[in-house]
């Protein structure tokens, strides 16, 4: 029924042509991806087509558009493809939600909670409106982190440690942002439940081990994404449009704020909108006085205190997108690179969707609770439905409007995010070819790809070439076999190498850092941890092991 129900979620999804987002650049990252994994590069973290190059997948979280290039490899588009991207986030977020709920609250309550997740006016908001494929991603990840962990409270398996890692991981090759947003919260369920054990070692020792297995399967992401930070120009991610200061919610827009299809702007008055949802505050009012009741006035035993942590958290996540808030912004500078505090509405729509499940657990006749359920249903779709559709389509969309050289040799239409700090200078004349600065030196059949670039050299008299491909940490120079030293890159940022006179072949070549290498092998000494956890209950990965 979670499968059915969320079909309305999709329908605007199935509509000839390409709608307008926010961001399109997406189609863009796909393609790049597929790109790279077809020159052999794995795992993808340069992209050849962004301005000469760039260490996209380093520091961009990488899953969803690995998962992209497996739905284009079946013979769609790129506009398609993201359309069955966006369009999967949906309907899988909504049945790890039903999983959760299900867990907490029964059968009913995931029920519940599944479609409040599902229909909450935000989560339209980042498919329709902003088109940020990674943080729809991410409402995947929040339930399964949640139900995992709650399961490996309940029963310390080896299965429940591996899930909640590799649970875990998902968010982290999901959205970095997410992460920082999600993990907090996360931490503090967890103290929460610690303590309600009575500090139950196996509790806090299981938790561990899933968190260190979790960062160590992303560590191929995360150690360079982290590490090698201090080598891209991250003040373009924090700075002008994107301070923080400028993007607090006010009181009243999570109750009452109008549909649109523009930005945040600074201030209370924006053209998006930033409501938590109708339904949602209905049904957590209900849960208050409901559980307020029976804990305090009747004085149920059953009555635990996951509910008020639960509206704790909900609270709290509403509060960092208030400007009361704004010393903790300054308190953790790590905040800043959120940009718009209203992302913590991503925290809020899950809790809010837990919370709202709870009063149906409590409804004990089964015709009772079919009837509010239906209501509730019914109350969420006539209300909500109407934002999930975009603004407009564009009948007449192809590939090709968003992809390729045309569109991605334009500055102003890729980000600056993760520019290398050897670019001083971006808006100069772009040249094809390697690019002689000094000596007699002519080039020709020069070809570029993600891992690699070459081109012939023959040089009357020794002097220098630029060659259009980005430097970055990784790249390395050779001449004729034998590797080189790479001169300063040029103000563009661009690698400059010595060519001595003769006829040469000079080629670039992709390889590791340090950093990258010890990611790689903690993923893969993790991964084979997992397994081994896993073939305690499924026995037929045991030949995996051998």
């Amino acid at each position: 029924m979670v499968l059915i129900l969320s079909i309305p979620s999709v329908i605007a999804l199935m509509h000839k042509g390409f709608f307008p987002t926010h961001d399109f650049i997406y189609v863009a990252r796909i393609s790049e991806m597929f790109k790279a994994l077809g020159d052999g590069q794995f795992p993808v973290r340069w992209v050849a087509g962004f301005r000469y190059g760039d260490p996209t997948f380093n520091f961009y979280a990488p899953l969803p558009y690995y998962l992209g290039t497996l739905v284009h490899a079946l013979g769609l588009g790129f506009l398609d493809t993201s359309k069955v991207l966006f369009g999967t986030s949906f309907i899988l977020s909504s049945l790890a939600m039903y999983l959760l709920g299900k867990e907490l609250f029964g059968k009913w309550g995931g029920f519940i909670a599944s479609m409040l997740y599902l229909y909450a006016p935000y989560r339209s908001i980042d498919v329709y409106v902003r088109g940020t494929l990674n943080e729809a991603w991410a409402f995947v990840f929040f339930p399964l982190i949640f139900l995992y962990f709650i399961k490996l409270a309940k029963k310390p398996l080896p299965s429940y440690i591996a899930f909640l890692s590799i649970s875990l991981a998902g968010l982290f090759f999901t959205h970095n942002v997410m992460t920082v947003l999600f993990i907090p919260f996360f931490g503090l369920f967890i103290l929460y439940s610690i303590i309600a054990s009575k500090f139950d070692k196996r509790l806090i020792i299981n938790t561990i081990l899933s968190a260190a297995l979790g960062i160590g399967l992303a560590s191929t992401f995360l150690l360079p994404a982290f590490l090698e930070k201090k080598f891209v120009q991250t003040s373009y991610l924090t700075a002008g449009y994107f301070d923080f200061a400028g993007h607090f919610v006010a009181v009243r827009q999570w109750f009452n704020s109008p549909w649109g299809y523009g930005a945040s702007l600074w201030g209370p008055v924006d053209d998006m909108s930033f409501q938590v949802g109708v339904i949602q505050w209905i049904l957590i009012a209900f849960t208050v006085v409901l559980w307020g009741y029976k804990k305090i006035i009747k004085k149920s035993r059953g009555e635990n205190t996951l509910v008020p942590v639960l509206i704790i958290l909900f609270v709290g996540s509403l509060f960092l997108q208030h400007n009361l808030s704004t010393f903790l912004w300054k308190t953790f500078p790590i905040l800043a690179y959120t940009q718009f505090p209203w992302r913590f509405l991503a925290i809020s729509v899950f809790f809010a969707a837990i919370i709202g499940a709870y009063v149906i657990s409590k409804i004990k006749n089964p015709k009772t609770a079919y009837l509010l359920v239906f209501i509730i249903l019914a109350s969420l779709l006539f209300i909500n439905i109407k934002y999930f559709k975009p603004k407009e389509y564009y009948l007449d969309s192809i590939d090709a409007h968003y992809m390729g050289n045309a569109v991605l040799s334009k500055d102003d239409k890729i980000p600056k995010d993760y520019l290398p700090i050897w670019v001083k200078v971006i808006k100069a004349d772009r040249i094809g070819d390697p690019n002689v600065t000094s000596g007699v030196i002519s080039t020709s059949d020069y070809e570029v790809n993600s891992r690699s670039a070459g081109f012939t050299a023959k040089a009357e008299k020794s002097g220098k070439i630029e060659i259009p491909v980005t430097y970055f940490p990784g790249w390395q120079a050779y001449i004729d076999g034998k590797r080189v030293d790479i001169n300063d890159p040029s103000e563009r940022g661009l690698i400059v190498v010595d060519i001595p006179e003769g006829d040469h072949s000079v080629n670039l070549r992709l390889g590791n850092t340090p950093i990258r290498t010890i990611g790689d092998m903690l993923t893969i000494i993790s991964l084979f941890v997992i397994l081994f956890l896993f073939q305690k209950k499924y026995k037929f990965l045991s030949p995996l092991l051998k």
